[in-house]
């Protein structure tokens, strides 16, 4: 049986079909709802972790010098045709978290979509983190995400969930192992050709479920001060059973 392949790769053919109802503008307002809050004016800024360029379009069409870094080159070729489609500039790059090696340093850097918990281990998390910090001047902001699997989970029982639209079919198996802190799921896709054939493919998508209090002990012991963590579009203070939060820490 062919192994899944690595996430969004054939994925990335439907991706901006099924993330249609996702409001891309309104994840731009609330980061420049947080600029606002700690007085910060960014002229440029860096989108770690862009897939297709949805999280990285709304800040070059407001002004700002935009570059995106994603691992992906089949999601980062379809985000720059739509910069190009939409007439806008912005630099995108094929580069791992792990290890940025970008030409320039940024004021700002952002971090959606989960882009932390795809990373497995403390140690890479840790060397992931030093690179942002590397790659922003002093005084900037990096604001990220992080969603908590464990609390959006039904234990450690499996799960099954489908869409079937027109152009494609799409099965989900997920499960979340309490004793690994791991939510895993399994995608298996049909995608419809112009032929009126199908194809199949399937990928692995793996989310750690990192603990508040680590990613806040790295990222001061990187040299970032911790400015505060938020239920995600919320400006109201964290609690403890929010399934996804939003850091914002400065150089």
């Amino acid at each position: 049986m062919k192994k899944p392949g690595q996430p969004y790769s054939g994925f990335a053919d439907i991706y901006d079909q099924i993330m249609c109802s996702v409001d891309y503008e309104a994840w731009a307002d609330y980061v420049e709802q947080l600029l606002n809050r700690f007085s910060k004016n960014p002229r440029s800024l860096v989108d770690l972790a862009c897939g297709t360029g949805n999280s990285t379009l709304p800040f070059a069409r407001r002004g700002y010098l935009t570059a995106g870094v994603d691992l992906s080159p089949e999601m980062l070729e379809r985000a720059r045709s739509k910069t190009a489609q939409n007439g806008l500039r912005a630099n995108f790059f094929e580069q791992d978290l792990r290890r940025l090696d970008l030409p320039e340093e940024y004021d700002l850097a952002l971090l959606f979509q989960d882009g932390f918990n795809y990373i497995l281990s403390e140690k890479e998390l840790s060397e992931a983190i030093n690179q942002v910090y590397q790659a922003l001047k002093p005084g900037s902001l990096f604001i990220f995400d992080l969603t908590r699997p464990s609390l959006r989970s039904d234990g450690d029982t499996g799960n099954v969930s489908w869409a079937d639209q027109d152009d494609y079919a799409l099965i989900v198996e997920s499960s979340y192992s309490s004793k690994e802190d791991l939510w895993s799921a399994r995608l298996t896709v049909f995608q419809k050709l112009e032929n009126g054939f199908y194809r199949k493919f399937q990928e692995m998508h793996h989310e750690k479920d990192h603990d508040p209090d680590l990613v806040a002990r790295l990222l001061e012991k990187t040299g970032f001060k911790l400015l505060d963590i938020y239920p995600s579009f919320s400006l109201e203070p964290a609690g403890s059973s929010e399934p996804k939060l939003t850091f914002v820490a400065e150089t």
